[in-house]
């Protein structure tokens, strides 16, 4: 019995031993992936959660707003406009640079996107290129977004190459130092794309327009920010216009990736 008792306690220190190295590995290793993470632009984080709680208010336009006078819309209540940069198949948006110079100027914060037409993942890296020869020396606080609704991408054969294309497009507007998203319709999200993947890489705008209503919290913790109408009255703008709210503080989000991206382009 005694034999017994001395080679139990062997066996429970063992065990102790070997649980404190396990430890001890392990926060090695999360360490080691910290410290990677400031190592490679690739591994800035740009996925942010969102809070369940209105931060903001904002307006997205494009040429077909016409004239926009940004202080009337910043005096109606709205923080943030995310301007359309162009398109694949029609180039720069005619309005890009007077919206971005007079929003800029009415101490609105910006964003943009860009509505896509590509349906290869080859075609999505020369869009992304292309967009970042049209934002050069231009900053945003807001993401620059994929805009991802061209109706021949509504395939479910698709889901592979729709979600190649997204991680494609992102990944090199990040490159490229800029925040990316993606903007989308809810029944594009929800079938014709990997959600589960790129939802924990991405942030996503997206469009729903069955409880237009800003102050409904229905989808608050799934996207960054939620377009809920197409059909907004805003003072300034002399035509109808996209209504959105955003989840997330997006200028400090952006104000932190930048010191990262800064960081690891000075190493």
């Amino acid at each position: 019995m005694k034999d017994f008792v001395i080679s139990h306690k062997k066996i429970i220190i063992f065990l102790a031993i070997i649980i404190v190295l396990i430890m001890i590995f392990t926060t090695t290793e999360i360490a080691v992936t910290t410290s990677r993470q400031v190592n490679s632009v690739d591994d800035i984080n740009t996925c942010s959660i969102p809070a369940g709680k209105i931060k903001a208010k904002g307006i997205d336009v494009s040429r077909y707003q016409g004239t926009i006078d940004f202080n009337k819309v910043k005096s109606d209540g709205y923080s943030f406009v995310i301007m359309r940069v162009g398109t694949s198949q029609g180039g720069k948006d005619a309005n890009f640079d007077t919206y971005y110079k007079n929003a800029k100027d009415a101490g609105l914060d910006l964003g943009c996107y860009y509505y896509t037409y590509a349906t290869t993942a080859v075609e999505a890296k020369r869009e992304a290129n292309e967009v970042l020869g049209y934002i050069k020396d231009k900053s945003f606080n807001y993401p620059v977004f994929f805009d991802f609704e061209f109706s021949q991408l509504m395939n479910y054969k698709r889901v592979d190459e729709n979600t190649k294309m997204i991680n494609t497009f992102c990944k090199y507007i990040k490159r490229g130092g800029y925040y990316p998203g993606v903007y989308t319709s809810n029944s594009i999200y929800n079938n014709f794309m990997d959600k589960r993947t790129l939802g924990v890489k991405w942030d996503f705008w997206v469009a729903s327009y069955l409880d237009n209503t800003y102050n409904s919290n229905k989808y608050s913790k799934s996207f960054s920010i939620w377009q809920y109408s197409s059909n907004g009255v805003v003072s300034g703008i002399n035509a109808r216009v996209d209504m959105n709210v955003a989840y997330v503080d997006y200028p400090s989000i952006i104000k932190k990736f930048n010191s990262e991206y800064k960081k690891i382009a000075v190493s």
